[in-house]
């Protein structure tokens, strides 16, 4: 496990990771008050990280000022300019300690750490020592922090056999011993994970924050040993997975108006799940998408596999996943726009990106209008949510119509067209006959048919409308049409990936009409209302309950598809818009 560690602390870098990541949580667990950490923009004095406390080998409580190198620290670090190490340290020494440090912590003893990723090179052990001995005083002493020794407290502190149970720290190196097989590699960091943040409600306060400690700490591993693999797809999967859980960990913290100390914490938790889900799905669309995405049939023909419906399940889950993330930078772009602009402004920018890519994801990859699943319509309906959210709804209706084109003129040529089937070999298999009673079966319910037909009420021209009904009435006359909307248990189990809840709302289907189907959803909505008291939906994390919909295959409740009332944004527009 050390070894692991090791590894896994000389591969960070500085920013953003050791110093951010880590080494403030490996505190916090080690129980020292953390009282800064590092800000972009800002003079640190050579300070990067700041904390009080005693640690189980100090004799006494000491005031601890970190500066944090990424890597090994060799001759070139150590005075080679104003962010090498020897002039940090006499930066501590000469500005930190005389002018910034607080009041109440002025009498305490000053322990100064370097501390590395990696090891201090043998060629800079001399100038150390000698720097070290010279400033040394009764009231400052210096330490070396290296892999080895942040390797250590990390197996003491977070992942020690009397913290960690002993089937979580199997699943865990199993995962990181499978992170070139990212269904294994998946499986694992979930049983990791569900062991590390089990169903506890009564959990105290200090475990809860160990635990949730624990499981980022043990996830950020296994991202940056995947990303090393370059199993990128691994690292987006487990981040959002990661995120879920977190989220199923605290989210019956009450909401006070002024925080407690115990839900400040939490919520800086919950920021770092959420930074480690955005990262690291940037690092997988930096791959995937952002390259191929505006190039014809770039993405569909990267499927290395002869089987059209591999093509069809991968680039929907592509469609999906970019979608998601759009929506989670969107809200965070409105939300912090007052607080902080430049961010917000950033995040914006990446939304607006993203939009193009979608489009162009869908105009360069036409398996993308013929969903083989009738469970593709979470994928739809998310593009739909984001449109709806940043007002384009019109850049993506034609890419809609087609589907419903494609979608009802496979039944009349019993083609793909979509099924409720979801093994594998039944969907290469399919259609694996023209009989009536096949496809009965293949379409005995869909959630995906009725949200096509009521948002081609919007914009489709009404011959468009009128061949959809009738091929579904002539071909699955028997077919169930129906939406999902969550009930009162959701909250508790959907997090996990608990499927066995919620609602279904039938007789939906377009024989009957746009005006029966829009009166029975809106009458739906209106008495289904279990997703208003979702504690992520009360606070406003309307993505996190997607996120969970799209990773857990759960249809989108019509409470957030519904079209708007005015036709003012969906009118038809050319593909390439």
């Amino acid at each position: 496990m050390k070894l692991i560690l090791k590894e896994y602390l000389a591969s960070l870098k500085e920013r953003g990771d050791l110093d951010k990541v880590l080494l403030p949580n490996l505190l916090s667990a080690m129980g020292l008050q953390v009282l800064k950490t590092p800000m972009i923009g800002t003079r640190q004095d050579g300070v990067d990280i700041s904390a009080v406390g005693q640690l189980p080998d100090d004799d006494q409580k000491y005031l601890y000022l970190l500066c944090v190198k990424a890597g090994d620290v060799g001759r070139n670090d150590w005075d080679a300019g104003p962010q090498s190490v020897r002039p940090e340290l006499q930066e501590i020494l000469d500005v930190y300690i005389g002018s910034k440090i607080a009041k109440e912590h002025q009498d305490l003893p000053i322990k100064i750490c370097l501390c590395m990723g990696g090891e201090l090179k043998e060629t800079v052990e001399g100038n150390w020592a000698g720097f070290t001995q010279k400033n040394a005083t009764s009231e400052v002493c210096f330490e070396l922090w290296n892999g080895e020794r942040l390797a250590g407290f990390m197996e003491k502190s977070l992942l020690a056999r009397e913290l960690l149970d002993e089937t979580a720290r199997r699943h865990f190196q199993k995962a990181l011993a499978m992170v070139n097989e990212p269904e294994a590699c998946y499986e694992y960091t979930r049983s990791f994970v569900a062991i590390v943040l089990p169903l506890q409600e009564e959990m105290k306060d200090k475990e809860r924050l160990l635990r949730l400690r624990q499981a980022y700490i043990g996830l950020h591993v296994i991202c940056a040993w995947a990303i090393e693999a370059k199993s990128l797809d691994v690292v987006y999967r487990i981040s959002e997975l990661g995120l879920l859980f977190c989220w199923d960990a605290m989210r019956e913290q009450p909401v006070r108006t002024k925080p407690t100390k115990h839900q400040t914490a939490l919520m800086s938790i919950l920021d770092q799940y959420i930074r480690l889900y955005l990262m690291m799905s940037e690092l997988y669309f930096e791959k995937v998408l952002y390259p191929h995405a505006e190039t014809l049939h770039a993405l569909t023909v990267s499927v290395k596999s002869r089987e059209a419906v591999d093509a069809n399940l991968a680039m929907f889950d592509l469609l999906g996943r970019a979608a998601t993330r759009a929506i989670w930078t969107d809200l965070f772009g409105k939300a912090l726009s007052e607080a902080n602009p430049e961010f917000a402004h950033s995040l914006n920018e990446q939304t607006k990106m993203m939009l193009d890519m979608l489009v162009a994801l869908l105009n360069n990859n036409p398996t993308l209008e013929s969903p083989i699943k009738d469970d593709h319509m979470i994928e739809a309906a998310l593009v739909m949510y984001l449109a709806q959210q940043t007002s384009s709804v019109r850049r993506f209706m034609p890419w809609f119509h087609a589907m419903a084109e494609n979608t009802s003129f496979a039944l009349l040529t019993n083609a793909s067209y979509p099924t409720c089937f979801r093994d594998y070999n039944d969907l290469l298999a399919h259609p694996a006959s023209s009989e009536q009673e096949y496809r009965d079966e293949a379409c005995v319910g869909s959630v995906l048919y009725p949200y096509l037909f009521v948002w081609l009420q919007y914009g489709a021209e009404q011959d468009l409308i009128e061949k959809f009904s009738s091929r579904l009435s002539q071909k699955i006359p028997d077919c169930t049409h129906q939406a999902w909307f969550p009930d009162e248990e959701t909250d508790q189990k959907v997090w996990r990936g608990d499927t066995y809840h919620g609602i279904c709302v039938t007789d939906l289907s377009p024989a009957s009409g746009h005006a029966e189907i829009a009166d029975s959803l809106n009458l739906a909505i209106k008495e289904c209302g279990a997703i208003f008291e979702m504690t992520a939906m009360k606070r406003g994390l309307v993505p996190l309950f997607l996120t969970a919909c799209r990773h857990y295959r759960l249809p989108i409740p019509p409470t957030l598809w519904m079209p708007p009332q005015s036709h003012s944004d969906v009118a038809p527009v050319e593909p390439n818009s």
